[in-house]
Formats: C-alpha cells, structure tokens, sequence
C-alpha cells in the first residue's frame, strides 16, 4: 500500500512535497475524547491517580475522618468559587465556615451569596445515595464508546467538562469528587478535590496544556489534602496525650474535640457552643494553647483569636516549617483506664459533630 502511494504521488508532486505528505499522513491523529497521549501526559495521569488512591486509602480508615472532611468541604468549596472568578481566598471560607472574621482580612462581597449553595453541597456529599448525583446529571451529557477506552480518570474530568459548559453554576466545579467517585477512584466523594479548570468552560477542546494544568492541580489537592489529614491525625493523638496529662481535665476533652470541627476559635466562641462563661472559655483556651493544640493569631488584650498550629502555618501566620519532620512521642501505653479516656475523648467528638450538624 506504500508503494503504492509512493507511486502515485511520484508522478503528481514533486519529491520534496511527497516527503511532508508522507510525514502528516504517519502522525497520529489528534484525539476526540479526552487528550493526546504523550509521555508526559501519561505519566500526569498516573501521577494523580496514584495521589487520589493514597488518600482515599487513608480517608477510609482515620479516626478524624468526619472533621477532615469538614475542612476539606471549605477547601474544596474555595477553589471552586475561584473557578468562578470569585476574588476569595481559602482562608476566607475557613473563616466563614467558623463563624469568625480573621483579623487582617478584606471583607467579602455584601451583594451576593458565595455561599448560597454549600448547604445542598455538603448535603450531597453526605448522602448514601451512589446516584443521585449521577441521576441528576443533564441529559444533555453523554458517553460516547469510545470512552470505555480511555483512564478512569479522564473519563470523570470529561464528565466535569460536559457540566461545566451547560451548568455555569458553582454545581458544576463542585460535581468533580462524586465523578471520581462513580468511576471507582475513590470510595466516598473527597471534598477537597473539587475543581476543574475555566478552560473547560471556555473551550470546546481543551489543549494538551489545560489538561496537564487540571491533573497538577487536582494531584496537588489530594497530597495536600493528604498532609492536612496526616496532621489531623497529629493533633488528635496529641489531644489524647493532653487530656492525660490533665489531673482534672474539666472541660478540656470538649475544647480540643470541638477544635478537631473549628480550628479557628475565639473565647466568645467556645463559651457559645460550649455554653459556659466567656472567662471560663478563655482559661480553657488558655490551656490548649499551652499543650501547643492552638496559637493566638491576633496578639491583642481582646477580642482573640486562635487557630490550629498547621493550618496557622498554612495561612502565614506562622513561619513555615522547613527541614526534617519533629519526631512524633512515643505513643501511650495500652491501659484499660486510658481506653475509657479516649472512649470518652471520641464521645465528645460525636457530640461535637451532633452539635454542629444541628446547626447547619
């Protein structure tokens, strides 16, 4: 058959324009679903894969998964509002989602709601129906068989593509944990996965750049997501040694339970939700801070403020730690009084969490 075309052209084009027909007609042809894939595409691919498995694989597991998956949903959530254009900050949704205003900070937009549609997402994130979000999908957004071909992966960000051209809401960045979801990614939606990119929107087809943009970015999210889990687990650990060291912990195990769902506080807060006295709240913030489970992040008489070490070095309120890791201590010796004392630490954590889900 080359020859044959060899032939034919010989006698039509000259040997020089044979040469660059031949040269397009060996390329691949470009893609129709999904990207081209390259090395390097192929190796983002698995990449990300690999980042989101590791962090499901932990999620599942962790003892703090339903306060991670609090922050996570704020975390989730900004990036979101940022693919909207929203001039917001993940600090910002944090400080919405505590109730409090984080000094230093410009005040968000009064003429419109960033966060009219949290409430149904957060209700959708925790809804044990596997397909109510599949069902709710447009029709208008298909599959087509050659699909079935292509990695799980770029099958969910399509999925995210086809919304995102037809729904310009904030739905549509907010569908991606429950696409990875559906095709077997994960176990559970992974809020802080939420995103996508404006070139979905924008684009009919999106390039080889937007692509590799979306997966560094969405491999991003799950390894730091990944660290903020890790940490959780840190200072939960370190919440039990507290509580131990403590010869009357009082009404310390409800404090740093409800830091594991609030990581920013003030005493006006606590003394809110733990119903008890400003001047009671205040010396049980002092407490944690001096176990290290918070810092003051205003350094003012009144109206303080504290936040979570990690999440307190994140934001840039404390220098960011560079070289080795701090050797965790040793863990605590197994001991039937001291089971009845984290079992008693996690029963705080499900009031907390019964607490706060009833004021939603």
């Amino acid at each position: 058959m080359i020859y044959y075309q060899h032939y034919a052209y010989k006698h039509t084009l000259p040997s020089d324009r044979f040469s660059l027909l031949f040269v397009m007609e060996s390329r691949p042809a470009p893609a129709r679903y999904g990207p081209d894939y390259t090395p390097k595409m192929v190796a983002a691919i698995a990449s990300c894969s690999t980042a989101i498995g590791r962090l499901d694989a932990r999620f599942t597991v962790s003892p703090v998964a339903k306060p991670w998956a609090m922050r996570a949903a704020w975390t989730g959530y900004a990036k979101a509002l940022q693919l909207q254009s929203a001039e917001v900050e993940e600090i910002d949704v944090f400080s919405w989602g505590c109730g409090l205003k984080m000094p230093g900070r410009p005040p968000l937009p009064s003429h419109l709601d960033l966060f009219d549609r949290f409430a149904e997402w957060r209700a959708a994130l925790d809804d044990p129906d596997l397909l109510a979000w599949r069902d709710a999908l447009p029709t208008a957004i298909g599959e087509p068989a050659v699909a079935r071909d292509h990695p799980p992966l770029i099958q969910s960000l399509d999925t995210v593509r086809q919304l995102a051209r037809i729904e310009h809401s904030i739905m549509a960045w907010l569908g991606l944990p429950f696409a990875l979801r559906d095709r077997g990614l994960s176990a559970t939606p992974l809020p802080c996965l939420a995103g996508g990119a404006k070139a979905f929107r924008m684009k009919r087809k999106p390039d080889a750049d937007d692509w590799l943009a979306v997966l560094r970015a969405l491999e991003s999210a799950a390894r730091i997501g990944l660290e903020r889990l890790h940490g959780l687990e840190r200072h939960y650990r370190d919440a039990q040694r507290a509580i131990t060291a403590e010869y009357r912990p009082g009404a310390l195990p409800a404090l740093l339970a409800l830091i594991q769902y609030r990581p920013l506080l003030s005493p006006q807060s606590v003394a809110e939700l733990l119903s008890m006295s400003i001047a009671g709240a205040s010396k049980l913030i002092e407490r944690a801070s001096m176990a290290g489970l918070l810092v003051e992040i205003t350094q003012r008489r009144s109206w303080r403020q504290y936040l979570t070490p990690d999440l307190a070095a994140d934001f840039g309120y404390l220098p960011a730690k560079r070289g080795r890791p701090v050797k965790e201590r040793p863990s605590l010796p197994l001991d039937r009084d001291l089971a009845s004392v984290f079992d008693a630490f996690d029963r705080e954590m499900a009031a907390i969490d019964n607490l706060l889900t009833g004021a939603r």
